[in-house]
């Protein structure tokens, strides 16, 4: 193909009560999912997407499971439309944060029991370890004036740069005290935006270090294959291929923070012009847009969506012949 497209998969955040029903509706493969996600984890995700409340969403064991029934099955979708597994219409895949699990199992690494399992245990570790902590959002500062919020909260606890995914956009992870002192420093330097995220669980950070043992333990089990088409890492914003790589990187995830940013900005690199985000919401493509790398974006998160993008791809494969 002329136009290099690259599909991207959401992490937890973006859920909503009711994502999915209509691709359950009107697509049997998108309903295949749904109830295989469902049979592997032992939970009604088809009644915990469509008809429970937000805070039962909103639990982290629940929110990746339903993010990553979600966004595989418009990844079948995609591929029952034109025959062929997702990653032979993919230049490159990417996820963020859990999303990389999404992102490993369309790219052919590993296999749908195994990501089902490994993010139940990824949400239930987190938990488990969490502590004191949270999460916080600075939009409008840029990454020195952050490290001087974070100077002057020091004293108050440990905190660390988690997501950087845009110039000026940061998620900082760490303990409560230390980011309450953050948000109310980056208030006084004029951050449009500096808020305490509504989660319990320190993400992407040192604080996790407990969580990551269990998961590197958990991992040794599983079987990765070697990605079949160019697969980002969220740690090094580069391609990776080797399986034991792969392992180590959805281990590294747990303490390490989301390099997104740079991971756009390689996009002019290799040409990629065409980014799908597949997943509830539209975060990552209205990043995508933001960063002007390029690349075109979509959202696919509604049936309405999903048709309109296979009419794009089709044509795109018709210009390609």
């Amino acid at each position: 193909m002329s136009d290099k497209i690259i599909f991207v998969f959401p992490g937890q955040g973006a859920q909503y009560v009711g994502m999915g029903a209509d691709l359950f509706r009107d697509f049997a493969t998108a309903r295949y999912v749904f109830e295989q996600v469902s049979d592997i984890a032992k939970r009604d995700m088809t009644k915990i997407c469509f008809n429970g409340s937000q805070n039962e969403l909103n639990k982290p064991e629940n929110t990746s499971l339903a993010t990553f029934a979600h966004s595989v099955a418009i990844a079948n979708i995609i591929e029952s439309e034109y025959g062929v597994p997702l990653h032979t219409l993919a230049y490159a895949m990417a996820g963020h944060s859990m999303g990389q699990y999404s992102a490993l199992h369309c790219v052919g690494s590993m296999k749908m029991d195994d990501a089902v399992q490994m993010l139940a245990a990824r949400a239930a570790y987190m938990q488990d370890v969490a502590g004191a902590g949270g999460m916080a959002a600075i939009v409008g500062l840029s990454k020195d004036e952050i490290a001087q919020c974070m100077v002057e909260a020091a004293g108050l606890g440990y905190a660390q740069i988690s997501n950087h995914n845009a110039a000026d956009q940061f998620v900082i992870s760490g303990h409560n005290a230390a980011l309450d002192a953050i948000v109310e420093s980056a208030r006084r330097r004029g951050a449009r935006i500096a808020k305490r995220l509504n989660v319990s669980v320190p993400a992407h950070c040192a604080l996790m270090s407990g969580a990551e043992k269990l998961l590197r333990a958990r991992m040794e089990k599983i079987q990765f294959d070697a990605p079949k088409t160019n697969w980002y890492s969220n740690q090094t914003a580069q391609f990776m291929s080797n399986p034991r790589d792969v392992r180590d990187a959805l281990c590294n995830q747990m303490t390490h923070g989301v390099r997104w940013l740079d991971i756009m900005e390689t996009f002019p690199t290799y040409n990629i012009t065409r980014a799908y985000e597949l997943g509830p919401g539209r975060t990552l493509t209205g990043m995508i847009k933001r960063a002007n790398v390029g690349c075109a974006a979509c959202q696919t998160d509604t049936a309405t969506n999903v048709r309109a993008v296979l009419s794009e791809i089709g044509d795109i494969m018709v210009k390609s012949r």
